[in-house]
This record gives structure tokens, C-alpha cells and sequence, in this order.
């Protein structure tokens, strides 16, 4: 349908923008058909404009030959068409069927159709078809749009006509869309709280080594001889903490990118103080 109305509006665009625009035409045109039997032979000869007045009935293992010449209407001029098409339309509302025809440069064009090897796209179709002839030569010649006839296809070729995705009712074994089963998700249980005494008792047991190590210091500090440490060792302590807090505030927030600078500066300075902490150590337990 599509392309018969866009040949139509072509046709019509051509007689407004200029009357003096050759028209396309056919001569010599002709629909032979043949059978094994030679009982359903025929031969239609086309004269455009006119419809033929009796459908085309094809038999099982009929072939169909369209054969014609493009020409220029006015000269009879060969012409070679761009685009030369049939269009089938279904006369029960099914899709319509669009075939190109081969045309040769000296403008002769046929077209086969063999019932017993029939085309796939016309086998979903339901009924008589509308058959129309279409060339275009684009801007040197007015398109011709000429409806051939009608045409009957064997019944024995035909198919079902092809489902569109929301046609109802679903045929058997097929997919459709129905209810399904609902989905139950079942989670783990939550964790259990341990109970306070094991708490306590795990407690105890991280914080013993500190209860240990007070309990050691305690016995020994009176023996210890405490000096001041010098200023160096409290810069190598002020530059630990920031690099503490520099690895904080980068697993808050920073990327490894904006990490990496601010570390290195200050694992620089970390080093250097602690060897100054270290000489001023060593010099002031030699005294």
C-alpha cells in the first residue's frame, strides 16, 4: 500500500512541477502463463492504462512470465527504469508484498514466478491479490502506475498467514503471556549477639598483655634513669603522627592520586628527622 501511494504522489509531483516531463510507458507487455499439462495455458497482453477484465488464475506447478519493454510514452524510446517493482496487495487486509523486477540496460525487463517453487513472502498471503506494475526513472520521467489485474494463487501453496506479535488467541504450544509463579527469597538469619560474660571473658583477654606490661613497668621503673629527650625526637614524633593522620583522612575521602604526593613529602621529612633524632640520641647517651 505504501508504495502505490508513494508512486502516486511522485506521479503527481511530476505534472505540477512540469508538463513537459516525458512519462514513462511499457510496450511489447505480456503475462504468458504455463502449465505441466499445457491444459492452463494463457497469454494476457498489457495495454496501459487499461486493467485486464478476467483475474489470473494460476494452478499447482503453473510458472507466471511478465515480460515487457520500458519505453518513453511519447517516443517509444527504450528507457531504463531505477526502480521497477510489482506490488501485491492483498485484497483480505494482509501485508502487501513488494518484488523488484529485472530490467536490462535496453530497458527489457521480465519476471518469473514458478508455483512449484513459490516465493516465500507471497505464501502468507490470504486471498486474490491486486497486481500493479511499478517504474520510476526519477527526474527525467513521470513514474507509470499501472494496475495490471488481479491475481489467484493455488490454495495448495498458501500458509498461514504470519502472526504479528500481540495476535490473539495463542496457538498451541506457543509462548504466551500468562501468570507466573511468584518468587520467594529467603534470607540468612541475623547474627546472634554473644552473650555479656563471653564478652567479658574476650575482653580480658585482649586487654591481658597490657595488664602484664603495666605490671613489668611498674617493677622496673624505679631502676630507670629518665633524661629529656632532645627536641629532634619530638619533631620525629610530630612528623609520625602526620603521616598517621595523613593514611586517616585518606581512607575518609582522598583518591590514591592526591595520597601519594603528601606521602612521599612527609615519609621524606619522617626520615630525615629520625636520623637527626637518632645522632642527638646517641651523642647525649655518650656523655
Amino acid at each position: 500500500m505504501w508504495a502505490s501511494k508513494l508512486f502516486t504522489i511522485l506521479a503527481a509531483a511530476s505534472l505540477v512541477l512540469g508538463s513537459k516531463t516525458p512519462a514513462l510507458g511499457i510496450k511489447q507487455g505480456k503475462i504468458a502463463i504455463t502449465s505441466p499439462d499445457g491444459l492452463h495455458d494463457a497469454t494476457y497482453p498489457l495495454e496501459p492504462p487499461t486493467s485486464l477484465s478476467q483475474p489470473i488464475v494460476l494452478s499447482e506447478g503453473s510458472t507466471l512470465k511478465l515480460t515487457f519493454n520500458s519505453v518513453d510514452k511519447a517516443s517509444g524510446n527504450a528507457v531504463f527504469p531505477q526502480q521497477a517493482h510489482l506490488l501485491f496487495e492483498d485484497s483480505k487486509g494482509g501485508e502487501d508484498v513488494t518484488l523488484p523486477v529485472s530490467v536490462k540496460s535496453n530497458g527489457r525487463a521480465s519476471w518469473t514466478f514458478n508455483t512449484a517453487k513459490p516465493i516465500s513472502a507471497l505464501t502468507h498471503t490470504h486471498g486474490p491479490l491486486h497486481l500493479t506494475l511499478l517504474l520510476s526513472a526519477l527526474d527525467s520521467h513521470t513514474p507509470l502506475h499501472y494496475p495490471i489485474g488481479e491475481l489467484q494463487l493455488p490454495s495448495s501453496i498458501l500458509k498461514a498467514p504470519l502472526r504479528r506479535r500481540h495476535d490473539l488467541p495463542p496457538r498451541q504450544g506457543e509462548p504466551a503471556f500468562q501468570p507466573q509463579q511468584e518468587l520467594f527469597h529467603t534470607f540468612n538469619q541475623g547474627e546472634k549477639s554473644v552473650g555479656f560474660i563471653k564478652s567479658a571473658l574476650g575482653t580480658g583477654v585482649v586487654l591481658s598483655p597490657w595488664g602484664v606490661l603495666l605490671g613489668l613497668y611498674s617493677q622496673i621503673s624505679p631502676k630507670l634513669d629518665y633524661k629529656t629527650p632532645p627536641s629532634s625526637a619530638y619533631l620525629f614524633l610530630v612528623s609520625l603522627a602526620a603521616l598517621e593522620a595523613l593514611i586517616f583522612v585518606y581512607w575518609v575521602g582522598l583518591r590514591l592520586y592526591q595520597l601519594l604526593p603528601m606521602f612521599i613529602l612527609l615519609a621524606l621529612v619522617s626520615a630525615y628527622t629520625g636520623k637527626v633524632a637518632l645522632k642527638a640520641l646517641r651523642s647525649q647517651s655518650a656523655r
